[in-house]
């Protein structure tokens, strides 16, 4: 009775449907001074389908009229129906990650209205969702008290969603980070590459959170820890260092007083068309420029050019 009530801290996700039940089973009408006008609502709604969807039984016919009696109810109970439904983990999961009725409606493929509908009967926490101890005591509460295993997607999709968002919780639900498609065929190993990164990241991470911490597993979740990191900086920082090596050439080059070149191509990692520049430095002026001195002869040196043809 008491997980029914609005105004408990503990109040159930679903308070709105447990009290619709409450109500066919003999206890108190829904009103506006106990449920809320948005609570009374969808109380008295909420009830009218759960009564009409008990009298029609598994009777085709009869589902096929309370279809549209209340669409958007009936598609939101359906899918709230069962427990170990992907589907329904997914609207949980994407409402604790802040996204709208028109986003999640259109990842889900059905209309906002009956995520709408989903939210306030069955899970009706996003005014909740800034108060951080109710999302984890109550609606993630078996990830504290027992813990994760990596099975539990309905927990792993809230934990992930509510902490990183609609972008982590998409990687998390199709376990692939979102990356460019090759656009020839010579960017199909970075792409593999990037990939196997990703995935081994997501894997660390569900280790992280899932794998109990005792004697046992710390130095192991160490070593794999400083692992990963070793691959991270031999394969996923290569490509980026790589181009930070050309840019600060280019850069260096560029503080001459003079061109070797006319411009150095971080993307093909090749110096541009020469020029007909002809001056070649010593080691003292080479410090000196290095330095920011200006060279006595400097535009002497800057002038020199090759003999023509």
């Amino acid at each position: 009775m008491l997980q029914a009530l609005r105004d408990n801290p503990l109040r159930a996700p679903n308070w709105r449907w447990l009290r619709a039940v409450q109500i066919d089973g003999g206890g108190p009408r829904a009103s506006r001074a106990v449920d809320g006008p948005d609570g009374f609502t969808w109380i008295r709604r909420a009830s009218r389908l759960k009564r009409r969807y008990e009298l029609a039984g598994n009777r085709p016919d009869q589902l096929y009229r309370l279809v549209q009696y209340d669409r958007d109810m009936f598609w939101a109970h359906s899918m709230w129906l069962d427990e170990r439904a992907p589907t329904r983990w997914a609207i949980e999961a994407r409402i604790l990650a802040g996204e709208t009725d028109e986003e999640i409606a259109t990842k889900l493929g059905t209309s906002p209205s009956v995520i709408a509908a989903y939210e306030a009967v069955f899970f009706d926490v996003r005014s909740l969702l800034m108060n951080r101890d109710y999302v984890t005591t109550v609606i993630m509460s078996d990830a504290v008290v027992r813990g994760l295993s990596e099975r539990q997607y309905d927990l792993l999709w809230k934990l992930f969603g509510y902490h990183g968002g609609a972008h982590v919780l998409d990687a998390v639900i199709s376990k692939v980070t979102p990356m460019d498609k090759p656009g020839q065929a010579k960017d199909v190993g970075l792409f593999f590459q990037e990939f196997a990164v990703n995935a081994v990241k997501h894997r660390a991470a569900l280790a992280t959170i899932t794998m109990p911490l005792n004697a046992h597993t710390q130095l192991a979740l160490i070593d794999s820890f400083v692992k990963y990191v070793e691959i991270e900086k031999s394969s996923e920082t290569a490509e980026k260092a790589h181009g930070t090596i050309i840019d600060n050439i280019g850069a260096m080059m560029a503080a001459l007083p003079f061109r070797i070149g006319t411009k150095l191509d971080s993307i093909d990692a090749k110096m541009l068309p020469f020029d007909d520049g002809a001056a070649e430095l010593n080691n003292a002026e080479l410090m000196a420029v290095a330095a920011g001195d200006t060279l006595s002869n400097q535009q002497a040196i800057a002038d020199l050019r090759f003999p023509g043809e």
